[in-house]
């Protein structure tokens, strides 16, 4: 933490050099700074434990789950009207995005009024990708498994029944066995129906094919989003670790929500397995405006370090997979806690390149040593 406020501190002290006056001099007043201010957000690092998981607020306002969901490993499709229950473990799609029942092929003659479910878990590679077959007009993408029958073995077509209609079938990719500890998978599932003026949610895929061919009934399309699949993670509230200057600026005072910007998705306490190697860390940035207008910019960091066991309770440990779920309280093996930290610099200059350098330079030298010569030599 000292070899980084030193940096910022050197840095801070940058000016803008097109602050002059008309004659070539330097005006009266002091010219502006690059630099407002330099920022460590994190956990809190005084040693003690850690509480229990909170709820995260976004950087506008409500409350988000503290932990990501489980990735999606199995879809299935039922068939109602034949008694086919939902399998255990399995959450069924009842309703669309926007809260309207579905009944596919519902009352024709015929129908099977098949419905979508769906499985989360960590047991196998999660899904990655899902597509709607016609039958007889396309064949299955490559890497593509088709899913033609439901888990009590009847026809899983979507289609309703009738000449002309093609039978649909849903199907889906799955991750390699050992994708890596930040592989993407599908996070969650969703049906829209159009005509009933709901659109694809944001930040989720549409597939283009209808899964309702027919003639009868509305038009429905399934969604799906993917994330990271990441594992064995506990999310807290980002805090404020660090600054430099420790006085704020009376013009410019150092706004509280600065570690939730830093650290939109919290910080978080990792699980991996041991020889994972530590991920490239990511730069952001952010725009905040003030009550008078004015904009300040920031731009952040974010990294990966170590974690002690010892901060952690009985029942974090076994949530990040640390202890054994059979024999209570034996510690598991080849594992490494990590927790997520980032250090940022707020200017109300947008000058990103050059704070992206910066930060990169700070966080490789914070990490390259021992050094011979400190840093203030």
């Amino acid at each position: 933490m000292g070899i980084l406020a030193s940096l910022a501190s050197s840095f801070s002290q940058l000016t803008i050099p097109d602050a002059v006056s008309e004659g070539g001099a330097m005006a009266d007043e002091r010219p502006p700074r690059l630099v407002d201010y330099f920022v460590v957000a994190g956990l809190a690092g005084n040693g003690a434990p850690i509480p229990e998981e909170t709820w995260v607020p976004e950087p506008t306002g409500p409350l988000r789950p503290p932990r990501p969901a489980e990735p999606i490993t199995d879809v299935a499709v039922i068939a109602r009207a034949l008694g086919e229950e939902v399998p255990q473990g399995y959450t069924c799609i009842q309703t669309s995005a926007g809260g309207h029942p579905l009944e596919l092929s519902a009352g024709l003659l015929g129908g099977t009024q098949p419905a979508i479910c769906y499985r989360r878990g960590r047991d196998k590679p999660p899904l990655v990708e899902l597509g709607v077959l016609y039958e007889g007009k396309e064949r299955p993408k490559p890497g593509f498994q088709v899913l033609d029958t439901t888990p009590y073995s009847h026809s899983a077509n979507l289609a309703p029944p009738g000449p002309g209609h093609p039978r649909t079938y849903l199907m889906y990719r799955r991750a390699a066995d050992g994708a890596g500890l930040h592989a993407l998978g599908i996070t969650d599932l969703c049906l829209v129906l159009p005509s009933k003026g709901e659109g694809t949610p944001h930040t989720y895929c549409r597939l283009p094919r209808n899964l309702n061919p027919g003639m009868w009934g509305p038009a429905v399309y399934l969604c799906y989003k993917v994330g990271l699949a990441k594992a064995n993670t506990l999310v807290y509230e980002a805090e404020l670790l660090g600054r430099y200057p420790e006085e704020d600026n009376e013009a410019f005072p150092l706004p509280e929500s600065v570690p939730v910007f830093c650290l939109p998705m919290g910080a978080t306490i990792e699980c991996w397995p041991a020889q994972t190697k530590y991920p490239v860390p990511v730069f952001s940035t952010f725009v905040l405006t003030g009550a008078a207008g004015d904009k300040v910019y920031g731009a952040a960091l974010q990294f990966y370090e170590a974690f002690p066991r010892a901060r952690l309770s009985e029942r974090q440990a076994r949530a990040l997979g640390l202890l054994s779920a059979v024999e209570r309280g034996r510690a598991l093996g080849g594992r490494a806690v990590r927790s997520r930290r980032a250090i940022a610099v707020l200017s109300r200059w947008p000058a990103f390149p050059a704070f992206r350098a910066f930060l990169t330079f700070l966080y490789r030298y914070s990490v390259s040593g021992p050094h011979r010569l400190p840093l203030e030599a």
